[in-house]
């Protein structure tokens, strides 16, 4: 089963799960491709691989390989691979010809992976903010909504013939970070965390717009207003206030030609 998915960055159709801002227009160029974790094992179990390369890396060296992540975790190679890759894309690991070396970011979350799963969660949500799973998924799935894990990996799933089980495993990696959280029913919702994120932005947003100070109306202006105040242009002789009219006249007929 293949461990990548490829797609534009637009939407799939859900009646069950669309949200009205930030919809993932669909790309002209050619398709997105999204590394997708492994499918064969859990999402805890391929996090034991980054806190083997920072294991790894500690001890001195620049990288780790793979036969140091099987020594480590003693996961297969046919599963090591596939998630290698999906934490590289996700921004945890970079590779190269000496093998894998977790970024500051990894780093983070592999530390305290071994020493607190419980916390790791928390950290390993706030590195991946920047990551284009975090990105996908406030712009699929509405807070305060219940969904299955196929519901949510339908929303997320860029193009309509990806495969969809590597979007649902995906989901147990939203429930790691702390991005979903699961109900008493089983049934998954946003969890408040990302919720309450987004709630700050749009706060934030509001704030900033309230505290621009508003415009001086008899200051002059620029762009296409009149350069003029009101009591500047009452005071103005008849064939100055022509003069001004026939420019800006002159002006916005050049503008409307252009529009069309």
């Amino acid at each position: 089963m293949s461990a990548s998915s490829s797609g534009p960055a637009g939407r799939s159709a859900n009646r069950r799960a669309p949200r009205g801002r930030g919809a993932k227009a669909a790309s002209s160029t050619k398709p997105t491709a999204y590394r997708m974790p492994a499918t064969g094992i859990q999402a805890n179990r391929q996090m034991d691989l980054l806190a083997a390369a920072v294991t790894t890396c500690a001890t001195g060296r620049s990288a780790a390989k793979i036969r140091d992540f099987v020594r480590e975790t003693g996961l297969e190679r046919r599963d090591i691979t596939p998630a290698l890759r999906f934490l590289t894309d996700t921004g945890l690991l970079t590779s190269g010809p000496a093998g894998w070396t977790p970024t500051v970011s990894g780093v983070r979350v592999g530390q305290s992976w071994t020493a607190n799963r419980e916390a790791a969660r928390t950290v390993f949500g706030e590195a991946w903010r920047d990551s284009w799973v975090y990105r996908l998924l406030i712009n699929s799935v509405q807070a305060g909504v219940a969904y299955s894990a196929e519901d949510i990996a339908r929303a997320m799933k860029p193009y309509p013939t990806s495969t969809l089980s590597p979007w649902v495993h995906l989901v147990d990696w939203l429930e790691l970070a702390r991005y979903v959280e699961r109900d008493d029913d089983g049934t998954l919702r946003l969890s408040k965390a990302v919720g309450a994120e987004e709630t700050t932005h749009g706060e934030a947003q509001d704030q900033d717009q309230a505290q621009t100070p508003a415009a001086d109306s008899s200051a002059p202006q620029v762009g296409l207003v009149l350069p003029l105040s009101m009591d500047q242009l009452l005071h103005l002789t008849a064939e100055d206030y022509g003069a001004v009219m026939r420019s800006l006249a002159t002006i916005y007929d050049v503008l409307s030609r252009q529009r069309t």
